[in-house]
């Protein structure tokens, strides 16, 4: 059994969305939102991330609050949180400004994509490529770097595939979810967790244990039902 604590943190809009059709559009601003995510990545010592979520925002997420920040140095955690990227493909252009950041960077791929890759030798300059499998992740044997490594606090942040990836392989124990008041629709916008999705009474069922009200957000804390 891990003992490691991985919490996916994301905000959707009313109708299920967590971005509009055009993700490049200037988005609504949702400061307690932004403050309830701050804290909460404040506690990891690493963030989880899809590789589309970094090629469309192009870096990480980082802790500015001092409170924050001096908490963390209370607990003698780092900084910042580790960014580990999830790529199969390894299709990360080094230019990205994400590269630059002042944060500790992992990458979990294949090693067909090591392989394949031409910038790969770029990247590892940049960042620590961890190879999980031939053409496939392992996520059995990513946690169980984790747990070598001294990670104890994971959060995932998305996009939906990973979270999709992440509830198959059973790794998450809970799940902040902001419901933002507004409605995006559109029938190609992204929805908190994509891939193939699940048969009904195989798909993963929650527990809320926690809500919170602030104007018109909603914050719903659940705990993943183990089967």
């Amino acid at each position: 059994m891990s003992t490691i604590q991985t919490t996916l943190v994301l905000a959707m809009s009313a109708d299920g969305k967590i971005t509009p059709t055009d993700p490049k559009a200037p988005s609504n601003s949702y400061p307690v939102d932004q403050a309830h995510l701050e804290y909460q990545v404040s506690l990891a010592d690493l963030i989880i991330v899809g590789a589309g979520t970094i090629r469309a925002e192009e870096i990480t997420y980082t802790i500015k609050n001092p409170e924050l920040l001096a908490a963390r140095k209370v607990r003698g955690q780092s900084p910042q949180p580790i960014t580990c990227v999830v790529s199969r493909s390894l299709e990360l252009a080094p230019t990205l400004p994400f590269f630059s950041q002042e944060v500790e960077r992992w990458i979990f791929t294949t090693r067909t994509s090591l392989e394949r890759n031409s910038d790969t030798t770029t990247l590892s300059k940049v960042a620590d490529l961890i190879d999980l499998g031939d053409t496939d992740l392992d996520w059995d044997k990513a946690y169980s770097l984790l747990e070598e490594r001294g990670i104890r606090k994971v959060i995932a942040l998305g996009g939906g595939s990973l979270t999709a990836t992440l509830l198959q392989a059973g790794r998450i124990d809970d799940w902040w979810l902001t419901i933002w008041p507004v409605i995006y629709g559109g029938r190609d916008a992204l929805t908190p967790v994509e891939g193939e999705g699940f048969i009904p009474y195989d798909a993963p069922n929650l527990q809320l244990i926690e809500t919170r009200q602030n104007g018109n957000e909603l914050f719903l804390h659940y705990r993943i039902l183990k089967k």
